[in-house]
């Protein structure tokens, strides 16, 4: 039973550190705003971005609405790890919690995706188009296919849900 415990403490480690790093970062980022002090030139994917414009702001922005999607996408999760030790399978809760992390997951990806293509054409004023295939974890088409996989186990309980409540009415 420590397979549990350990993807709980993993879970609760990486929700606390991406807590404080966006903390950080919006604190630094409305500094910067307010101030008009260049810290640092940040880094985009891959884009240096220099000069605080509006557009770069607005980037910046949606990069941290991005995150902050994303560290609710592991509360959720971390809850739904928590829920399941109650002992407890196939309820409402869960099948909503796995529905709502795949349409995050999904959601967070394609917003992603779109920003990886405006940044060079916002920031740089050229724009590129490319095929780039990436065997890894943190492929585009893979991480969406892990999001329609959490969608299509909500869909799984939901009916497992269905056939528990009927055999529970049988006699």
């Amino acid at each position: 039973m420590k397979l549990p415990i350990l993807l709980k403490t993993i879970l609760d480690i990486c929700l606390y550190f991406l807590v404080i790093g966006l903390t950080v970062s919006v604190f630094f980022f409305v500094i910067q705003l307010v101030t008009g002090e260049n810290f640092s030139p940040l880094n985009i994917n891959g884009t240096k971005i220099i000069t605080f414009d509006t557009p770069s702001s607005i980037l910046i922005s949606v990069q941290m609405i991005i995150a902050g999607l994303f560290i609710y996408t592991i509360y959720i999760l971390r809850k739904l790890v928590r829920n399941f030790f109650k002992g407890r399978l196939f309820t409402h809760f869960q099948i909503a919690s796995l529905k709502n992390i795949g349409q995050l997951i999904i959601l967070i990806t394609i917003l992603q995706g779109i920003v990886n293509f405006i940044t060079p054409i916002i920031i740089e004023g050229e724009g590129r188009i490319g095929i780039k295939i990436n065997f890894s974890f943190g492929s585009f088409w893979f991480i969406l296919a892990i999001g329609l996989f959490f969608i299509f186990l909500s869909k799984a309980f939901e009916n497992a849900k269905k056939l528990k409540d009927e055999n529970e009415l049988t006699v």
